[in-house]
């Protein structure tokens, strides 16, 4: 009963899906989802609101030598005694102070908003990089679906051909079975990679912001996408953005060692300027209570002494500081091995497509010969069976390992900041 039950939603299932495919299906290349992303990726749209504020800090950074300004008023009525009697009053003052910290704090706005920048340019490219990959795995899979179910229909052929001989008594049943088996033993196979396919296509709608329901069509194949055999990598250690990353980090901790510096040692000036005026009921006119300018000079002592908070601060951001420089010569290092590793990978992965094509090529000669032979009565059901399974991992093994070199050279673009796609088309 469960087992009947599990058939029916599951039968219901794909017929939702069949009914769904006959709908009018949306073509999208690989170029279309990378714009759509773009435009409809949640993530994206959260790194561009962080970004905005950054962006809005950063144009307004200069606000620190902005005066301030405040107003006040009084009535004093008076309970008991006289009591129409009351005196009333108002004042103003404004108020500026100028400190070395301003320089450092307009600063890192603005290189928090570079930051910022880079980073929002960072999460563009991951998501594209991901957009791309997705794209291609979609195709790969959809290939390999494709040519199981080649190859399962051709097991189904070589089945009822056979069920035809041993009807006639040309046939044993041992070889009927084998066949049988054959072509049976597929299904499973091609349905749990149409379930892994059907995952795949989710998780890619959702990175590109559509409907799940929405029905899409891939426009492309993964030999339209394989790279150029030569290219040339011109961008220094350098210029590398994970590099350039940790040296934007460094600007910013020499901001930050500056600020604390000035906060150690900085001296501050204020001015203030403040207007009064009060009066009662008992006097007529008012009477000016403030008409004041002030001017004053303070200039901390702590930092110069070893032991205190400003100057033990000091020395911890120095401390900060030479620990990102040491990170910037590790991560040149590491990023040059990094990038020479991806080349020579590449490198030997297009050199092995030659192998791969001959392998393709060698498998189908012997899969029409051993076919030819087979129906000749020369060579046996498990010898065509061998060679069937031989020529399908030859061509899966070829669409893997394309795939694989797309993917490669996908992450050497990206180590390289350069745009995807542009490598070898130069």
């Amino acid at each position: 009963m469960k087992r009947l039950i599990f058939t029916m939603i599951v039968a219901a299932s794909f017929s939702l899906y069949a009914q769904t495919a006959t709908e009018k299906s949306r073509v999208i290349t690989v170029e279309d989802a990378v714009v759509l992303a773009a435009d409809n990726n949640i993530s994206l749209k959260r790194q561009k609101i962080t970004l905005d504020s950054l962006d809005k800090r950063n144009k307004t950074s200069w606000n620190g030598v902005s005066p301030s300004f405040s107003a006040s008023g009084g009535l004093n009525l008076p309970l008991g005694g006289d009591a129409g009697a009351y005196t009333y009053s108002f004042s103003g003052s404004v108020r500026l102070s100028l400190t070395p910290s301003l320089y450092t704090s307009i600063k890192e706005a603005r290189l928090k908003y570079e930051s910022g920048k880079t980073s929002y340019e960072d999460a563009v490219r991951q998501v594209e990089l991901n957009v791309r990959k997705l794209f291609y795995n979609l195709l790969y899979t959809n290939e390999s679906i494709a040519l199981q179910k080649r190859n399962m229909e051709t097991a189904r052929l070589r089945y009822e051909n056979n069920r035809d001989k041993y009807n006639r008594g040309q046939l044993s049943e041992l070889d009927l079975l084998q066949s049988q088996y054959s072509y049976e033993s597929q299904r499973p196979t091609i349905e749990s990679a149409e379930i892994a396919y059907q995952n795949n296509m989710a998780s890619f709608k959702q990175t590109l912001g559509i409907p799940q329901d929405e029905n899409i069509e891939l426009s492309g194949a993964l030999s339209d996408a394989i790279p150029p055999e030569t290219f040339t990598v011109t961008q220094t250690v350098e210029a590398l953005p994970s590099v350039k990353k940790i040296q934007t980090s460094i600007e910013q901790q020499k901001n930050s060692l500056l600020s604390t510096r000035f906060s150690a040692y900085g001296p501050t000036i204020t001015a203030s300027y403040s207007y009064g005026k009060q009066g009662s009921s008992r006097t007529e006119g008012l009477e000016t209570t403030g008409n004041v300018i002030q001017l004053s000079l303070s200039i901390p002592l702590d930092g110069f002494l070893p032991w205190t908070n400003g100057a033990l601060n000091v020395e911890a951001q120095k401390a900060s500081l030479k620990d990102l420089e040491l990170q910037l010569e590790n991560e040149k290092t590491t990023a040059s091995l990094t990038l020479q590793n991806s080349i020579k990978n590449i490198l030997q992965k297009q050199s092995q497509m030659e192998m791969l094509n001959r392998n393709v090529e060698i498998a189908q000669k012997s899969y029409d010969m051993t076919l030819t032979a087979y129906n000749h009565g020369s060579r046996d059901l498990l010898t065509l069976q061998n060679a069937s399974d031989s020529l399908l991992k030859a061509k899966t093994d070829r669409e893997s390992h394309i795939y694989n070199l797309i993917c490669a050279v996908l992450d050497l673009e990206n180590t390289l900041g350069v745009p995807f796609g542009s490598l070898g088309n130069e």
